[in-house]
């Protein structure tokens, strides 16, 4: 059910995100993507509340504000206590393109959760190029699950801007990074020349 027409000022739409089941705080979620950066300063406040599904939907509706504006209290949302918001942070950051967020979102590659992890490493992939040097940095990280998910978002990205930190990685210590780096690689049409001895 969407929201009714008396509900689309703000205070509505605040109102109906805080409460009601999930369709109705979806709707609300959509309704304030849609007034632009006026609703940042109110949504940002609700990343604050000890309601944890509140701040999850604070999130989900930053997501939909998108652009600039919306970047640094994402960012901020990285840090919550809660994995679930955490993930949700992380991937809106990936759909609105921010890549002043790639540092951020590539300490969330060793979150204590596996979930946030993998969700960072897929948003990282999403910025594309850009993120390209933050995660060839995270290639010296000392956590090799660290490593392996800034391989496969290199991979992913498609890019030859990914070559050579993926060439590096195939000598990485870890076999699942240096074989994950292979298959990035192998993807991307580079191939592995031979030369013998001379």
């Amino acid at each position: 059910m969407g929201l009714e027409v008396a509900d689309r000022s703000l205070h509505g739409a605040l109102s109906q995100l805080a409460g009601g089941d999930d369709d109705c705080r979806e709707a609300a979620a959509v309704a304030l993507g849609g007034m632009g950066p006026a609703v940042i300063g109110p949504l940002s406040a609700l990343l604050d509340s000890p309601d944890v599904a509140l701040r999850w939907w604070a999130t989900r509706a930053l997501a939909e504000v998108g652009g600039q504006s919306a970047v640094a209290p994402l960012t901020h949302a990285l840090a919550d206590d809660d994995a679930d918001v955490r993930a949700c942070a992380c991937l809106a950051l990936g759909k609105v393109g921010a890549a002043s967020a790639a540092g951020a979102l590539a300490e969330r590659l060793g979150d204590d959760s596996v979930f946030v992890a993998a969700v960072a490493a897929d948003a990282l992939a999403m910025l594309g190029p850009g993120a390209v040097d933050v995660l060839a940095q995270m290639l010296l990280h000392h956590r090799p699950t660290v490593r392996l998910h800034a391989v496969r978002a290199l991979g992913r990205i498609g890019s030859q801007q990914a070559v050579e930190p993926l060439c590096r990685a195939l000598d990485d210590t870890s076999y699942l990074v240096s074989r994950c780096a292979l298959d990035a690689l192998e993807e991307l049409g580079v191939g592995m020349v031979y030369f013998p001895p001379g």
